[in-house]
């Protein structure tokens, strides 16, 4: 096992907004924009959010188009914050929902569903087929059931947010939740945004697409356990994942193109962009630090910008105290569950 260099646990994220620099990025925190639409929900329907919400780095020397707005403001930006802030205020209903709604049995563990385009056919509820399985094919099945299974929440959460939208649709008095208000003004942006109807998404896939990543970033981190530290059982693998997590967070306030760039040299993104393979061995994203701890490695960081992008937010589950945790949650109770970092250290 190779050693890293001495390094304090912030240096990846010092790195790596630095790197972001570096493409003429800046991020833009959209926290109290949250705050905002919570104290005042009217702020929904302003022109400030859909504008850059009143962002300071909007306001340094920009032309005015002459209706207040920032001229030198991209388009694509200003709808990235916009939905953004949205989906990380609604985001808060999603994680609740996920922890009410997640299947469990008798026992207390998540109940998985069958994968339905794995090729493998295995049902998670078989224990001993999976459990004679090929390792990478035991990994294929868990990381593809979890997906699925967060499929159908999601899906459940978006229905209950259309359905309370529609029921004060239908009173027609003008009263509306601020759920409901953000739900309706986040699907009129998507539907309306040239950056998300080229990318052909909705309320639903983008979500499902944005939590596919999460899932599959902690079940790398799970799956890295092992080979950094081999030999050990799973107490202790579980004990250091969990508290290896913040060191992972930095990838979550990243932009969409640097983090995509930083999975696909770091080995964490297969060549298939599929979130169902195993972290492979020659893996170069995580590395133990000066503490023990499972941390980024700042080495496949690569600099990347699409032309014209000029500000990011981060993931909006990373203003949603408490949901990308739930995620690792998830993942590391299944891991326990299945005795996964047994099977990763068969080979």
């Amino acid at each position: 096992m190779s050693q890293p260099p001495p390094s304090r646990s912030n240096d990846f994220a010092q790195t790596f907004n630095a790197a972001h620099g570096d493409g003429g990025l800046t991020r833009v925190s959209i926290a109290h924009i949250l705050q905002k639409i919570q104290a005042d929900p009217s702020y929904l329907f302003g022109q400030e959010l859909k504008q850059g919400a009143g962002q300071c780095p909007f306001h340094k020397g920009g032309a005015s188009d002459g209706n207040g707005a920032d001229a030198g403001l991209p388009q694509d930006d200003a709808d990235k914050i916009l939905v953004n802030s949205l989906l990380a205020f609604l985001f808060g209903r999603l994680r609740d929902h996920i922890a009410a709604k997640m299947p469990l049995d008798e026992a207390g563990r998540l109940m998985l569903p069958i994968p339905p385009r794995s090729p493998h056919g295995l049902d998670p509820a078989e224990r001993a087929s999976m459990a004679a399985a090929a390792p990478d094919v035991f990994c294929s099945v868990l990381r593809d059931a979890t997906c699925h299974l967060l499929d159908g929440l999601i899906t459940g959460w978006v229905a209950e947010l259309l359905q309370e939208e529609e029921h004060y649709r239908s009173l027609g008095s003008g009263e509306i939740s601020i759920d409901a208000a953000a739900t309706f003004v986040l699907r009129s942006a998507l539907e309306d945004s040239a950056l998300y109807q080229r990318a052909g998404y909705d309320m639903l896939s983008i979500t499902k697409t944005g939590s596919h990543t999460a899932i599959h970033i902690c079940w790398a981190l799970v799956e890295a356990a092992p080979l950094l530290v081999p030999g050990r059982d799973a107490a202790f693998y579980d004990d250091l994942v969990r508290r290896s997590l913040k060191q992972i967070v930095p990838l979550s306030v990243s932009s969409l193109g640097m983090l995509v760039h930083y999975m696909e040299h770091s080995g964490i993104e297969p060549p298939d962009g599929l979130a169902v393979h195993r972290l492979p061995a020659d893996q170069t994203a995580f590395v133990l630090d000066d503490a023990g701890l499972i941390r980024l490695n700042a080495a496949p960081i690569v600099t990347f910008a699409k032309p014209g992008e000029r500000y990011y937010t981060g993931c909006p589950a990373f203003y949603s105290t408490g949901l990308i945790k739930l995620y690792l949650d998830m993942v590391a109770g299944l891991a326990l569950d299945y005795h996964a970092y047994d099977r990763l250290q068969e080979g």
